[in-house]
């Protein structure tokens, strides 16, 4: 995925963001890649992704239940 947002920024293509399922949102250097080049993502990750909070790392489904409503 990132090849081909390298070759779509080289090619002046414009877009304002990305999206993507979770095979590509539990990839850390992809969002890495991409808030470096300040490109706008909504990336979808998986329910087991571990998410770093000052507790420590939680799962995603356990953050989610968190939120309120």
């Amino acid at each position: 995925m990132q090849a081909v947002i390298e070759r779509t920024l080289e090619a002046g293509v414009p877009f304002g963001w990305v999206t993507a399922d979770e095979a590509y949102g539990d990839n850390g250097p992809l969002r890495c890649f991409l808030e470096g080049r300040q490109i706008g993502y909504v990336l979808a990750i998986s329910r087991a992704h571990q998410i770093s909070t000052r507790a420590g790392k939680v799962r995603a489904d356990v953050v989610a239940a968190r939120v309120p409503r």
